[in-house]
């Protein structure tokens, strides 16, 4: 073990989030994308906090047709939850992950691999 590790285990971790971040949220921080373990809790420091996971395919949902690889991004605007897209939106939507799984144009589950 390195003397300057500090997680040994860094795939799920907690940080500072939105009040209304569920559980299953896809969150956004920055270049670190992670999926919510835990709901949104207040904590000493008045601030809110849940555990994010690093690691992992999760569900989201989405109206566009997915292929197999295609990059999968949340609304620029939202920096969590579960509605994705496959618009890039020139560059302004955040990448979350890759589908794992291909899925028809109607409104459904999309199954992601988290980008981290």
């Amino acid at each position: 073990m390195a003397l300057n590790e500090v997680n040994v285990n860094g795939e799920s971790l907690n940080y500072v989030v939105n009040s209304a971040v569920a559980s299953g949220d896809f969150v956004v921080l920055g270049g670190i994308v992670g999926v919510a373990e835990t709901d949104a809790a207040l904590g000493a420091d008045s601030s809110y906090y849940a555990t994010l996971r690093h690691i992992g395919v999760f569900r989201g949902t989405t109206a566009d047709a997915v292929t197999v690889g295609a990059a999968i991004y949340i609304a620029a605007g939202a920096t969590y939850g579960t509605a994705l897209t496959t618009d890039s939106d020139t560059g302004s939507n955040e990448l979350v992950g890759y589908a794992v799984k291909a899925k028809g144009a109607v409104a459904g589950d999309v199954f992601v691999r988290i980008n981290n």
